[in-house]
């Protein structure tokens, strides 16, 4: 079997169990309306903490601390409202 066939089989096999999860005709079209959703209003939360933090070590490295600042102080608000939960 040549690299091109595996590649073609692999590419195959990986469709169809995109197809077989997720119930998507055509996954290429799919990826970018597929969005998620936190089940608990408690994972939503950890998880725009974690998409701040993030953001606040971007600043930090740019040093745009004005920035940093702002997105410390919600954060601080949301680490007492998931303390809270």
């Amino acid at each position: 079997m040549t690299d091109e066939q595996i590649q073609k089989l692999i590419d195959g096999l990986a469709d169809g169990l995109v197809k077989r999860i997720y119930g998507i005709q055509n996954p290429a079209q799919e990826d970018s309306d597929m969005m998620w959703y936190a089940d608990r209003d408690d994972d939503h939360m950890v998880g725009e903490l974690a998409r701040l933090m993030t953001l606040l070590n971007i600043y930090q490295e740019r040093e745009e601390y004005e920035k940093c600042h702002l997105i410390n102080k919600h954060i601080k608000k949301l680490e007492k409202i998931v303390e809270n939960l």
